[in-house]
């Protein structure tokens, strides 16, 4: 793996404070390199300090899926798409956000699990399981109001539903349709960004 330690002071990209962030392509590939770019373009091009929680990132093209643990680590694709890369980028950050929120988890999903009793485990609907599909409603309506603040409602709601289309079909619909019912649940247990 080749690590490339920029060290880019973000506040000369954006208004990311004195912060640094480090990026690391796996297989030093044109593809990750092409993420990388992307990614140092939506950071320039962003305010994105209220949702950036982790300045480390891997950009791995043999990646199966975007995750947030133990170092935030992105798919190499989409690296022309700026808004899907936006979304990528934002979800695995809001991760990270609640990984510093346990309590706030555990109260938020036991509300959420009385809202919906039932949810879908497993790809394309729900997460890798009850829990983590719980938890996707609170990351996903965090993702679309992030969305909304950077890029606009109506691209945001748009990419929400591409999303949906694909993985997290349930969990994107849901947050679509109900957003103003999750987002209370997770503003009532200081689970909101």
């Amino acid at each position: 793996m080749k690590i490339l330690n920029l060290a880019i002071p973000l506040t000369l990209l954006s208004q990311l404070a004195s912060a640094n962030v480090e990026i690391s392509l796996s297989n030093d590939s044109d593809k990750e390199e092409m993420k990388r770019t992307q990614v140092l373009r939506l950071i320039e091009q962003h305010n994105l300090s209220k949702w950036w929680f982790t300045n480390k990132i891997i950009i791995d093209e043999s990646a199966r899926s975007p995750f947030s643990h133990p170092v935030l680590t992105l798919k190499a694709s989409m690296p022309n798409n700026d808004p899907a890369g936006l979304s990528q980028l934002l979800h695995e950050q809001i991760h990270w956000f609640e990984d510093s929120k346990k309590k706030e988890v555990e109260n938020t999903i036991s509300e959420l699990r009385k809202m919906y009793p039932s949810v879908p485990v497993g790809y394309p609907d729900g997460a890798r399981s009850e829990f983590s599909t719980y938890l996707h409603l609170a990351v996903c309506l965090m993702e679309l109001d992030a969305l909304t603040e950077v890029l606009g409602k109506k691209q945001a709601e748009t990419v929400i539903a591409t999303n949906g289309k694909y993985f997290y079909k349930w969990v994107y619909n849901t947050v679509l349709e109900d957003q103003a019912k999750i987002r209370k649940v997770l503003q009532k247990h200081d689970l909101y960004i």
